[in-house]
C-alpha cells in the first residue's frame, strides 16, 4: 500500500508540474496537446481531441472522470515545497485532472475501461462539455472533478444567465443636458440588483458597464452585462421578465445560459463516492455550490452524475492555488474506489 502511496505521489507530482508550467487559459487548451501526446502514449490510454473546442479525451469505457485543462488568466509560476505544488491551475482543476489520469491508468491496468476529459473553456462558456453532449458520447456514470476539498460530493449547483443589455439616448451636450443616458440606466441597475445572499435567493449582478466617447457630451450608447445566478427552486422566467420590464426601452440579448443541475442523492455516483471516502476513513459532506460547473452541461447525457475532487476550494482563481501530493493521492485513491465499485454493480 505504501509503495503504491509513494508511486502515485511521484507521478502527481511530475504530471502537475509539467502541467501546471504550460499555460491553458480559456480558449488557449492547444497549449497543452504535447502533453496529452505523451500521456496518451505513456499510460496506453487512447487520445481523442474534439475538433470544436480542442478538449482532450483519453481512454474509453462508459465511465467518464471529466475535469477541464483551462484556467483563468494569470500565469503563476509552477514550484514545490515539502510536497505541496503551487500554480495557475493547481487546485482549479489541473489537481483534479491529474488525479484523474492518474486513476485512469491504474484503473485500466487492472482492465477496467474508464475516460478521461480535459475539457476546455469550463471557466468561460463551457464550449467542451457542450460539445461533448453533442458528439453522441453517452455515458453510465460520470464524476465530475472540481476542488470540493477532498471531502465534499456536489450534488447541486445553481445556473446562470449571460445577458448584454444596449441603451440609446440623444447625446446632449453636458452643460446643458436634460437627460443623461448614465443617470437614467444607473437608477434602473439600482431597482433590480439582487446581491448574492444566500443560495437560494437569486442574484442580478452588473459587471460590465460602458458608455461615453467626450468629456463634454453625454452618451449616445450605454453596454450593460448582468449576470445572473438563480438556484433549481427560482423561476428563470420571472427573472429575466423583471429585468425586461425595467429596461423596456433597451435591447437584451441572452448570450450564455447554463441551466441548474440538482441530482439525487441515491444516484450512484453520489453513494459510491461517499461510499470510498468511508473506506478511508473520510467523512463525507454532500454540499450544493452557489456556481456553476460543466456537471450543469453534462447532467444531459447520463442520470448518474456529482462533483468530487482534491484541493481546497476557497483557493480557485486567486494567487494563492496550492495542493498537496497527500490530497492528490486521496482523489486518486477515492475515484478508483468509487469507479470500482459502479464497474462490478454495471
Amino acid at each position: 500500500m505504501q509503495q503504491e502511496k509513494e508511486l502515485v505521489k511521484q507521478k502527481a507530482k511530475e504530471l502537475l508540474l509539467d502541467l501546471l508550467s504550460i499555460y491553458t487559459p480559456s480558449k488557449n487548451e492547444t497549449n497543452a496537446t504535447k502533453f496529452f501526446e505523451k500521456i496518451s502514449n505513456e499510460f496506453n490510454l487512447k487520445l481523442e481531441i474534439l475538433p470544436d473546442s480542442n478538449s482532450f479525451i483519453l481512454g474509453e469505457g462508459e465511465i467518464l472522470l471529466a475535469s477541464h485543462v483551462d484556467t483563468v488568466p494569470g500565469y503563476i509560476e509552477p514550484k514545490i515545497e515539502n510536497e505541496v505544488i503551487y500554480g495557475r491551475g493547481a487546485v482549479d482543476a489541473k489537481g483534479p485532472l491529474i488525479s484523474m489520469i492518474i486513476a485512469a491508468w491504474l484503473l485500466n491496468e487492472k482492465g477496467i475501461k474508464v475516460m478521461v476529459s480535459g475539457l476546455a473553456d469550463e471557466e468561460s462558456t463551457s464550449i467542451g462539455a457542450k460539445e461533448l453532449t453533442l458528439k453522441n458520447f453517452n455515458f453510465k456514470h460520470i464524476i465530475v472533478g472540481e476542488p470540493s476539498n477532498g471531502t465534499d460530493i456536489v450534488v447541486e449547483y445553481r445556473g446562470s444567465i449571460q445577458l448584454d443589455i444596449m441603451c440609446e439616448s440623444t447625446p446632449e451636450h453636458s452643460s446643458s443636458a436634460k437627460s443623461n443616458l448614465i443617470v437614467d440606466i444607473s437608477k434602473k441597475i439600482i431597482e433590480v440588483y439582487k446581491q448574492p445572499e444566500n443560495y437560494d435567493k437569486p442574484s442580478i449582478v452588473p459587471t460590465i458597464i460602458r458608455a461615453g466617447e467626450s468629456y463634454n457630451v453625454t452618451p449616445a450608447k450605454l453596454y450593460l452585462h448582468f449576470d445572473v445566478r438563480y438556484a433549481i427552486n427560482n423561476k428563470r422566467d420571472d427573472l429575466i421578465n423583471e429585468i425586461k420590464d425595467k429596461f423596456q426601452e433597451c435591447s437584451l440579448k441572452i448570450v450564455d445560459e447554463t441551466p441548474p443541475v440538482k441530482v439525487s442523492i441515491n444516484n450512484p455516483v453520489v453513494k459510491s463516492l461517499t461510499r470510498a471516502l468511508l473506506k478511508q476513513n473520510i467523512k463525507p459532506r454532500l454540499v450544493r455550490k452557489a456556481g456553476t460547473s460543466d456537471m450543469n452541461i453534462l447532467q444531459k447525457i447520463t442520470t448518474s452524475i456529482a462533483t468530487y475532487g482534491p484541493g481546497n476550494s476557497m483557493l480557485e482563481h486567486t494567487n494563492q492555488e496550492k495542493i498537496t501530493l497527500d490530497e492528490i493521492y486521496i482523489g486518486v485513491k477515492t475515484y478508483m474506489l468509487a469507479i470500482e465499485e459502479l464497474w462490478q454493480k454495471s
